[in-house]
């Protein structure tokens, strides 16, 4: 999980809130405009990735299969202990992957894993707000998790939670109840963390130090590319790289 910056509210949801405060968001998003304009910033905030597990958010145009993207709320939209109506409220609006949920979805060899759910598909409904942290509000640096690049293993790193004065037990409960440290990501991280590994390794025999190809690593992987969006499991190479990603992010301003 890295921290996710939150982009100004789009027009059309703010409209309709003005006018329609009740509103559910099953009727929200009926509007096929306002639909896209939340679902395009939302991406553009999350660079990309999901909220949680910081898998690729991907898209589709093929009709047989649907795209790996869901509009996520943090705290349940069904909560109406209060006059608050979470369903609009722009503040409470994350992207998420699906969770392993879905058979169509693009790329289902590597994400369907139901019924052993994650991420958005597992918290469902439930009210995490004491639980478990929200991306909304940890901080950019330092990071707040490493991970294993052979096992692809997510652990809380506990020096950096106490740091950043983050609860250790929310930091444990975010992999716990969101099932990030599933088998199906940790194939996937450590995979992706072999790839990595390769590429450093290429440039040592090219002659570099192990330094200068992290410092190269770490400024051609950790930056968005042109469509906007941040490497998936960017938080897992960011710890790969360790030194010399926090200096190449601290350089080019990194906030989330």
């Amino acid at each position: 999980m890295k921290k996710v910056l939150k982009g100004a509210e789009p027009q059309l949801l703010e409209t309709y809130r003005g006018t329609n405060p009740r509103k559910t968001w099953k009727q929200c998003k009926k509007n096929r405009d306002r639909i896209t304009q939340i679902q395009t910033q939302l991406r553009t905030d999350l660079g990309g990735l999901c909220a949680y597990c910081e898998i690729d958010l991907l898209k589709t145009s093929n009709a047989e299969q649907q795209a790996d993207f869901q509009v996520e709320h943090f705290h349940p939209k069904s909560d109406n202990s209060t006059t608050h109506n979470w369903h609009i409220d722009w503040n409470n609006m994350l992207a998420c992957c699906l969770g392993g949920k879905q058979k169509e979805v693009v790329d289902a060899d590597d994400r369907h894993t139901n019924p052993h759910l994650r991420c958005g598909a597992l918290k469902d409904d439930s009210n995490f707000d004491d639980v478990i942290l929200n991306p909304l509000h940890i901080p950019a640096t330092p990071r707040l998790f490493d991970f294993q690049r052979t096992t692809g293993q997510i652990l809380v790193n506990e020096a950096h939670c106490q740091t950043a004065t983050v609860d250790l037990a929310k930091a444990q409960a975010t992999i716990d109840q969101l099932n990030l440290d599933g088998s199906t990501l940790r194939n996937l991280r450590s995979t992706h963390l072999s790839f990595a590994n390769i590429k450093l390794r290429r440039y040592v025999n090219d002659g570099l130090t192990v330094e200068e190809a992290r410092d190269r690593l770490a400024s051609a992987l950790l930056c968005k590319d042109s469509s906007g969006n941040w490497p998936k499991f960017f938080t897992a190479l960011r710890c790969y790289l360790g030194q010399s990603a926090e200096t190449h992010l601290a350089n080019i301003g990194y906030t989330g």
